[in-house]
């Protein structure tokens, strides 16, 4: 009688384990995509839950006001609703991670496998800075923290999906090798420029000059407080990314004749335009949280643009024959799901 509920335990395990694992298996692409995206939201509600000052609307953690489900209204439906978000994305996480280590140990491309680790590991530590951002009451080193993780995340979550796409879209002609390392510097400068602006944010320097286009009558105010000199930092920096989005769309435009490349190569100066014109609106609207959070959303995609035209010329190859949606056929992974749990 002893052993009844350890049966029963396995029985239920296998019950459900095996149909997840497979399916997990069976659509790992589609799922990076939803994790993408998912992702993606992530990153609104953060910069929503920041913007709104709802960032202690639950004072404790990883409960708020020590139920799993509070009474959702005001900025507890906004903090607690980026927890259940962030909650959604970690599962996820698991999920892809759990499809490509089935996939890696059928095709032999244990990359997969230790990519899918990696996001698990940065999602959880993610999660941790997020526990600490509240238990501490927002330390700024911190937060900003958690603002460069999650745009780690975000960028491995898209190189994922670049590896399991199911055809190539690389050009015949291979891209000029310029073209992949001016991309790679614009997507570095780009997440450094994020970084200076969630240091801004949580530093309180958003309106250290609300003066345009220049600060204080000057391009480089000297002498005056740090913060307002970081201000000027971040918008001076921006007119760098200008010249820089527009050097690479130039010369990618001139290299091939990819269509896909042309495209996000063209995208990324109109991004760094609009990520200028809301950053104006974010000061001459005091912060409204409407521009605030858009600004944050549109730098996630000139990012996302960047890392995607980079992958593209360095020819980050598609899944192998072994990852296509025939092989290895459901009836397999099925069988092999079964052996290994009943194992």
């Amino acid at each position: 009688m002893d052993a009844l509920p350890h049966i029963l335990f396995r029985s239920l395990i296998r019950s459900w384990w095996a149909p997840l694992s497979a399916a997990c298996t069976r659509h790992v692409a589609a799922l990076a995509r939803v994790l993408l995206g998912a992702t993606f939201l992530l990153l609104l509600a953060g910069g929503l839950v920041h913007n709104t000052r709802s960032s202690l609307a639950c004072p404790d953690w990883p409960l708020c006001f020590g139920s799993a489900f509070p009474k959702m209204e005001g900025g507890v439906l906004i903090e607690h609703g980026h927890r259940l978000l962030a909650t959604a994305v970690g599962l996820l996480t698991v999920l892809l991670a759990i499809g490509l280590g089935k996939r890696a140990r059928i095709s032999r491309e244990w990359r997969l496998l230790a990519l899918g680790l990696t996001a698990v590991g940065l999602v959880v530590f993610q999660g941790l800075l997020g526990g600490l951002t509240v238990i501490y009451r927002l330390p700024t080193l911190v937060s900003t923290g958690h603002l460069a993780t999650s745009m780690l995340f975000f960028s491995l979550v898209l190189y994922l999906n670049f590896l399991l796409r199911p055809t190539p879209v690389r050009p015949r002609v291979p891209f000029a090798p310029r073209i992949a390392r001016w991309s790679a510097i614009g997507a570095v400068a780009v997440y450094l420029q994020m970084l200076a602006g969630a240091l801004m944010r949580h530093l309180g320097a958003g309106l250290a000059c609300t003066d345009l286009p220049l600060c204080r009558g000057a391009v480089w105010p000297v002498g005056a407080h740090p913060n307002v000199l970081l201000h000027v930092a971040h918008r001076l920096v921006a007119v760098v990314l200008l010249a820089l989005t527009a050097a690479v769309a130039i010369a990618t435009w001139r290299a091939t004749q990819h269509r896909a490349a042309r495209a996000l190569a063209l995208a990324s100066p109109l991004l760094v335009l609009i990520q200028g014109t809301l950053g104006v609106l974010s000061i001459t609207t005091f912060l409204d949280v409407i521009p605030v959070t858009a600004h944050l959303g549109v730098a996630a995609l000139l990012l996302a643009d960047l890392v995607s035209l980079h992958l593209l010329a360095r020819g980050v190859p598609a899944r192998s024959a072994a990852l296509s949606p025939s092989e290895p056929s459901e009836r397999a992974l099925r069988v092999g799901s079964d052996q290994r749990v009943a194992a």
